[in-house]
């Protein structure tokens, strides 16, 4: 169920795919209406964006507020 995302190695690539996790969560909370977990998530999002520089614009490709 879970994948197993090590940090050793290449932080940037790893950052990539926690982003790109984060950003199917979000997506599966808003196609549910979980709204408000979405919003956490979509912060997630953003804290990994800022510090690691991977990802985009979260809010326009998954609507996530």
């Amino acid at each position: 169920m879970f994948e197993d995302i090590s940090l050793q190695g290449d932080p940037l690539m790893a950052a990539t795919r926690i982003y790109a996790l984060l950003q199917e969560a979000c997506a599966a909370l808003e196609a549910s209406e979980d709204h408000a977990i979405a919003a956490y998530v979509g912060f997630a999002m953003a804290l990994v964006e800022e510090k690691y520089g991977v990802g985009h614009d979260h809010l326009e490709s998954v609507g996530c507020d």
